[in-house]
């Protein structure tokens, strides 16, 4: 359950943008279904091209969800905006370093791409 959540906050925090309209007409069921089905394309992704294990991808999960968990403390605390920015830039920082020794910065940068990619296309689908 906490992947899914934390899958959840990604999936909003990433797209929130580009999605808004139409995320915001769905139902619950169909916003469940939307972010599962970004995850298992993900982890797809993470395991068929990027060669990642089991452990690796569980560990992403858990960077992710420390990463979201640490953000929405930030956007709770924080004085203003130049403070949360500039802590939310840390923790961002502080995220890829993370990846970076899961994965390696080449891959990193790889997934990073092709999430993007994949962000750019629905988006643009959505306009």
């Amino acid at each position: 359950m906490k992947k899914v959540i934390v899958l959840i906050s990604v999936f909003f925090s990433i797209v929130s943008a580009g999605y808004a309209q139409k995320w915001k007409d769905l139902n619950e069921e169909q916003k469940w279904a939307k972010v599962q089905e970004f995850r298992e394309d993900n982890q797809k992704y993470l395991k068929s091209t990027l060669g990642m294990t089991d452990q690796q991808v569980e560990d992403v999960d858990a960077v992710n969800a420390c990463f979201l968990s640490n953000l929405d403390l930030v956007s709770r605390y924080g004085k203003d905006d130049a403070a949360k920015e500039k802590y939310a830039k840390s923790l961002a920082n502080s995220r890829n370093t993370a990846l970076d020794a899961i994965m390696g910065p080449d891959t990193r940068k790889k997934y990073q791409a092709y999430v993007q990619a994949k962000l750019e296309k629905a988006a643009a689908s959505n306009q």
